[in-house]
């Protein structure tokens, strides 16, 4: 549904329809007005309303039978506007499928609410329910704390914080061994130097759901570790 509803007025009182077509298009509407039941069953497919304004008697046809026909193709919310108050007409059009009824003495401004409001009805109806979220681990750089998925604590030394912060900092590139030694350790990186691997090993079983299978942290050969993500 556009910004600007389609209405469809179906109604063969041209000077009622006018009325209320220049009403609804001073007020956000895209309208369309047709007189009988063919034109009804054509403008369905080729104006696509987004709701139609169904008169409950069309010359000598009744609205009832129309909706009835109109439901058969559609699914389109229709509104009955009728001249009269006959209860029984009223139960049965809602019976058929009408969304709502009311009498053409209604104010514009009602019309217009009651407009909206089954189209509000409507759209809601349609609405996909979003998936709830699901739980995520949460690295809290300012508190130093690595929370599970559940809000529980994942207890880090601070060597083991230091390499995850940079690490998950880096968004997915590699970090050389160099760098985390200069970093964490604050002393250069020596050849057979294994103290970033005990570090990552450590990591890797606090947080790894499977630890013969590294998911989150991943060895780049000869060079150090990239993050890719908790598990």
């Amino acid at each position: 549904m556009s910004n600007q509803p389609r209405i469809l007025v179906v109604d063969d009182d041209p000077d009622f329809a006018q009325l209320l077509s220049d009403y609804l298009g001073l007020h956000g509407c895209q309208v369309l007005a047709v007189q009988d039941e063919p034109q009804l069953q054509s403008a369905v497919t080729t104006f696509v309303p987004d709701l139609v304004l169904l008169d409950q008697r069309l010359g000598h046809v009744s609205g009832t039978d129309v909706l009835r026909g109109l439901r058969a193709i559609s699914d389109v919310p229709v509104i009955i506007v009728t001249g009269t108050s006959e209860t029984m007409d009223r139960i049965v059009n809602l019976e058929i499928g009408a969304d709502d009824e009311m009498e053409k003495t209604v104010t514009p401004r009602e019309m217009l609410a009651r407009i909206r409001s089954v189209l509000r009805r409507r759209r809601r109806e349609h609405e996909v329910p979003a998936e709830p979220a699901r739980p995520s681990w949460h690295l809290d750089g300012e508190r130093r704390v690595l929370r599970r998925p559940g809000g529980a604590v994942c207890s880090l030394t601070n060597a083991e914080f230091e390499t995850l912060q940079i690490l998950h900092a880096a968004k997915g590139n590699p970090v050389s061994r160099a760098e985390l030694c200069r970093e964490v350790f604050g002393r250069p990186f020596r050849v057979g130097d294994r103290a970033v691997d005990t570090i990552v090993k450590n990591l890797r079983r606090k947080i790894e759901p499977d630890a013969s299978d590294f998911v989150s942290i991943q060895a780049v050969r000869t060079f150090g570790y990239v993050f890719v993500g908790f598990p």
